[in-house]
């Protein structure tokens, strides 16, 4: 008897739950008695249950309490996932526990009790916007604030952590750890430094500075190279740096630059180039890879300058010492190839343009989501339907992962797909999503490789199966 009832329970809890997961803003008691056909009674003390154990918070509106998911952290749970320096606030901002090294960090006074966030010695407990942040936390919103304290006579930078948590008696507070950040956020300094150093450098020199990335991609360029472009710097960060060049100049470039190794000497190669004004040229370009020595290239350091009034003057001389009639075919050779090439560049550029506008139309308009992730599992391209259908901008979208947008993939699936990917093998099967606001709902998967510019990447194409309005609740 006793054990159907603990099953009884078990179910009519997990109802609750399930309910709740859904509608992440709150139900009251009636609501959620009246959705599931419960008794009022039996509906508060399953919430009771389950606000004891962590799984549900409630907060008070008006006359009336509305329970919503918890997304609170066990007191017993802290030592395993917190660094050493942690302390346990109550709902009141007093402070209950305290490790050994917040302890020693703080100054603090030897517990007895609890202790009012006011008797404590560190400033930054009289620090208005971070007190702001603890009763946030307190009310279920974590947050992280830096501040700098003197220990051991010595100044340090600590990134404070608050997470909500709920203590064994069901009650919610939170938890602040201290993280010394010192050392990264001096490297963090210091490289901010010397970039803005590098940045002033480069602008003032006439000649065109580029960074680009593995990927042959335009990280940055002075403002020479810009003027030379003809964009403005917005516009030529992330475009691809070889088809600026001739189509028979790319191949040999490719060559020259698929030879250098991090540490190693740079290469130098005298470029034939269309001006912008349509009038052939030449530039030259000394291209560095940059990384450790025998490791990894980390990107490319790329200088250049038009060197077409140079070559004018080498070929001026050579008129001196050929027949006139022979320089005047060079020269007419050279204007025919230079306007054949102009004409191939223009098209092969009109027809990218083209098949690229087609192509992200018909990408953003498909009636499913798409989204491709890379190795690591960061988003690198979505549509626009995606963007709807998950409840976030682009701009978001590419701050999360994988297993943000799945929660039930786990990185032991994903290593396990990445062991052997076949691009162009495709697979369907039903999964689920979650959307900015915390909704989990059923999509149905097609998945593939893809392979483009030399990566590999996972393509996830989802429509979210609608349920029947006659269909029961879970």
């Amino acid at each position: 008897m006793r054990g159907r009832q603990m099953a009884q329970d078990r179910k009519e809890t997990e109802n609750i739950r399930q309910l709740l997961e859904k509608t992440p803003t709150g139900l009251t008691i009636t609501e959620i008695a009246n959705t599931l056909n419960m008794h009022r009674n039996t509906t508060a003390k399953y919430l009771d249950m389950l606000v004891a154990t962590g799984e549900t918070d409630c907060k008070r509106i008006g006359a009336a309490k509305a329970y919503f998911p918890a997304r609170r952290v066990p007191v017993q749970a802290l030592p395993l996932i917190t660094p050493p320096a942690t302390i346990c606030l109550t709902g009141r901002l007093e402070m209950t526990e305290a490790t050994r090294e917040a302890t020693h960090l703080l100054h603090l006074p030897e517990m007895s009790g609890h202790i009012p966030h006011t008797a404590v010695p560190d400033p930054l407990f009289r620090d208005e916007s971070f007190i702001t942040k603890c009763r946030e936390a307190v009310a279920g919103t974590p947050g992280v604030h830096h501040t700098s304290t003197t220990r051991d006579h010595r100044k340090i930078t600590l990134e404070v952590r608050l997470i909500p948590i709920v203590f064994a008696d069901g009650t919610a507070g939170c938890a602040v750890t201290f993280t010394d950040i010192t050392e990264s956020a001096a490297a963090e300094e210091e490289r901010n430094t010397w970039k803005e150093r590098y940045t002033a450098l480069s602008e003032d020199l006439t000649e065109w500075v580029v960074h680009i990335s593995p990927a042959m991609t335009i990280e940055f360029a002075n403002a020479a190279f810009c003027r030379h472009a003809g964009r403005p710097e917005d516009r030529v960060t992330g475009i691809r740096f070889l088809p600026a060049f001739r189509p028979d100049e790319r191949q040999h470039l490719d060559t020259l630059i698929s030879s250098l190794l991090p540490g190693k000497h740079p290469v130098t190669a005298d470029i034939r180039a269309i001006r912008r004004d349509g009038s052939p040229g030449w530039e030259t370009w000394t291209i560095r890879a940059l990384g450790e020595a025998g490791g990894p290239i980390t990107g490319y350091h790329a200088t250049g300058r038009d060197i077409t009034a140079l070559k004018h003057c080498e070929e001026q001389l050579l008129q001196y010492h050929e027949n006139l009639e022979e320089n005047i075919q060079k020269r007419t050779a050279e204007m025919q190839q230079a306007n054949q090439a102009l004409m191939t560049v223009l098209a092969e550029k009109e027809d990218l343009e083209r098949e690229l506008l087609f192509t992200r139309q018909a990408f953003d308009q498909a009636s499913d989501s798409i989204l491709l992730f890379s190795r690591d599992g960061n988003i690198h391209q979505t549509n626009r339907t995606a963007e709807e259908l998950l409840g976030y901008s682009r701009e978001e979208l590419a701050e999360y992962t994988v297993f943000d947008v799945n929660p039930s993939l786990t990185q032991e699936a994903w290593e396990k797909m990445w062991n052997t990917p076949e691009p162009g093998r495709k697979e369907r099967t039903i999964s689920v999503h979650r959307r900015h606001d915390g909704t989990i709902f059923d999509v149905e998967l097609s998945r593939t490789f893809v392979q483009a510019d030399g990566e590999i990447y996972f393509c996830s194409i989802a429509r979210e199966i609608e349920k029947s309005k006659n269909s029961p609740e879970p």
